[in-house]
């Protein structure tokens, strides 16, 4: 069993390995137009309604499980997250799955929200979003696993509640490369971990503190870093993991120090320091898909599901949603969209008030969205002393989120029609 002072040891080496990096989400608060910076390669904020969503993925499993959620993680102002759903005897869970043509080189970074239920009992298997590259590319997952090698062919990386007999449930890396290590003396080969510290002993009990716990019921934000190795023939990739901002782990070649039990590197500052990763042997591998992933495939876990928001893909350290106001002369408004008659009649007007502070009046945006995500009505309203009225001639009953924005702030609200 660890000691705290090697807790300790570890915590401090793991400071010391941090990359301080510029926080890229700092320039963009709560994400608003991210997904126009250079340094971004991907965005996914499912907000545009599910068909669309869905049809941005060249794999979808289980499309029939999935829905959109007005939980959204804080400081996000967009009305959705979405929801993948598992049942037993009818689903094991969902996916999504893009390929990128012709891929990305070097340094990547994944960075999500996503949230799971206690009502899952800890009965995880693979839940997180992967990604990595295949040689040739395919339009499907193909993990291979029980594999091992294939350097020149597949590399995997996730991030996921690895340890499901702990409590809490614990985080860990699940990663497929070439050079991956065996449980089995070289027959078999499954996703290896590379957080945990300390053991002596192959699957040791672990210690809470020895891994990163899994916060159930809350949104936590993920963000992985992988640098390509460059020739291939080199061992110097990295991989880098944050958990809400915090860095749990950066792996390079000389650093952390810690050994190898078959499949799994427990980082201890008494070993020799890691070899760092030859991730393939081929420069045609790239990180070239993306693996959005529910797989909840115990027969007798209870109902579940899983929650993923504001996924963003850049050749630069994220980081979490920003909320705080760069001009510190000016002060994010409290204010909050008030809409009465609500439940409203479709053949009524609406008044909208932006109940609260320091909100500009003016010209804003209003939009409805049903609750597949699709925006069902949109117009441009002026405010004056935080107050519009919008007249409703569409007549459509159902339920509804409002919006009201402009160039910098956004309010919602829910909103019933009858």
């Amino acid at each position: 069993m660890r000691t705290l002072i090697g807790i300790f040891l570890m915590a401090i080496l793991v400071f010391t390995q941090t990359d301080l990096h510029a926080q890229l989400a700092e320039n963009y608060l709560n994400d608003i137009g991210i997904e126009n910076d250079p340094n971004v390669l991907y965005v996914e904020k499912f907000d545009d309604g599910l068909s669309d969503i869905i049809a941005r993925y060249a794999d979808v499993l289980n499309a029939a499980g999935m829905s959109l959620d007005p939980d959204v993680p804080p400081g996000s102002l967009d009305p959705f997250s979405i929801r993948m759903t598992s049942a037993p005897g009818v689903s094991t869970g969902g996916h999504l799955y893009r390929n990128f043509n012709p891929g990305f080189d070097n340094t990547i970074h994944v960075r999500y929200y996503v949230k799971y239920p206690a009502s899952s009992q800890n009965y995880f298997h693979h839940e997180g979003i992967w990604f990595g590259g295949y040689n040739p590319a395919t339009p499907w997952p193909n993990p291979g696993a029980g594999t091992c090698g294939l350097g020149d062919k597949r590399l995997s990386i996730a991030f996921e509640p690895v340890w499901h007999n702990t409590n809490p449930p614990g985080f860990d890396t699940y990663l497929y490369w070439g050079d991956m290590k065996s449980w089995n003396d070289g027959s078999s080969c499954f996703g290896n971990v590379m957080v945990t510290q300390g053991a002596t002993e192959y699957n040791e009990p672990l210690d809470v503190g020895d891994y990163p716990a899994v916060l159930l019921d809350e949104w936590m934000c993920i963000e992985i870093m992988i640098k390509l190795n460059d020739p291939v023939t080199a061992y110097n990739g990295e991989l880098a993991i944050w958990v809400n901002g915090e860095q749990i782990g950066h792996w390079g070649p000389g650093f952390p120090n810690g050994h190898w039990l078959k499949d799994k590197w427990y980082n201890n500052p008494a070993d020799p320091p890691f070899e760092g990763f030859r991730w393939r042997t081929d420069p045609n591998l790239n990180i070239n898909w993306l693996w959005i992933e529910y797989f909840h495939s115990n027969p007798v876990a209870p109902p579940s599901y899983v929650k993923y928001d504001h996924l963003v893909v850049a050749n630069q350290y994220i980081g979490p949603i920003e909320m705080k106001v760069a001009n510190e002369a000016f002060t994010r408004p409290q204010s909050q969209l008030l809409i009465y008659p609500n439940p409203a009649s479709s053949t009524s007007g609406l008044t909208l008030r932006l109940d609260g502070v320091a909100f500009p009046d003016g010209e804003k945006m209003v939009a409805l969205f049903d609750l597949a995500g699709k925006q069902v009505y949109a117009q441009s309203l002026r405010f004056q002393n935080g107050v519009a009225l919008l007249d409703w001639p569409q007549g459509l009953p159902g339920y509804y989120l409002a919006r009201v924005s402009d160039a910098q702030f956004s309010f919602e609200s829910k909103l019933i029609i009858h």
